[in-house]
């Protein structure tokens, strides 16, 4: 693991994955590249305009370069810290935007925090862990975040939890789980994706499906994709070759 991905939206959500990011960079000697996605507002022409039309334009710019000085600081926070860091402001479709920076960076690992929330609005605040997850070529970790923006457990890796499903093979957890019990000195514990949920564990390693039909997923619904949903417990999801 040599790149991981971390998109921010500044926001104290954030700042609890921003733990996780940490901690990995920190075990496995890895550069974090800061993405931040800013999706400006499309005004709608067919509304009457009230004032100057010109000032959502001046509002708009004003954010994107307050944005710009957050990433800016960010950084050189975290390489004061001795961090390896790369920053990234970029405008356009949160989502698209960081999958396209995922390829970019090569990245090993995108790390997002994920809410109860799963509104608009915050998919225009750069919280569109969901379909991140479905789509990235690389492992992502879903880290759970509180309703009050606080952490819900710290960020420390002493036992995984590998959900093993019927495809899973012996092989695939061994890969999938080797460098990380190395690196956190961890133990490892495999159950069944119905087990899961009752498991002690500070990390959950899963295997996500190829995206299935609307019949597929009807009459053999994946407890284990559920879990991503509902997890206090952060979630680091690889994917199935399609």
């Amino acid at each position: 693991m040599t790149n991981l991905l971390f998109p921010t939206d500044f926001s104290s959500n954030n700042n609890v994955a921003l733990d996780w990011v940490r901690l990995f960079a920190r075990k496995t000697g890895a550069t974090i590249t800061l993405l931040h996605v800013y999706q400006p507002m499309i005004p709608d022409s067919t509304l009457p305009t009230v004032g100057d039309p010109g000032m959502g334009m001046i509002a708009s710019q004003e954010v994107e370069e307050i944005s710009r000085q957050q990433l800016t600081e960010l950084a050189i926070r975290l390489q004061a810290e001795g961090l390896s860091v790369n920053a990234e402001s970029r405008i356009g479709s949160v989502d698209d935007t960081i999958l396209d920076v995922a390829k970019e960076s090569s990245a090993d690992l995108i790390v997002m925090g994920r809410s109860e929330m799963n509104t608009f609005f915050d998919r225009l605040a750069g919280s569109a862990v969901s379909d991140v997850a479905g789509d990235a070529l690389c492992p992502v970790l879903i880290v759970p975040i509180a309703p009050d923006g606080t952490t819900m457990r710290p960020a420390e890796v002493h036992t995984i939890a590998y959900a093993m499903q019927t495809q899973t093979t012996q092989a695939q957890v061994t890969f999938q789980t080797e460098s990380l019990l190395e690196a956190f000195d961890a133990k490892l514990v495999v159950l069944t994706d119905d087990k899961i949920e009752n498991a002690h564990a500070d990390l959950i390693v899963m295997q996500l499906a190829p995206k299935a039909g609307f019949l597929d997923n009807l009459f053999h619904p994946n407890h284990t994709t559920a879990l991503i949903e509902k997890s206090d417990v952060p979630v680091l999801v690889y994917h199935e070759k399609k």
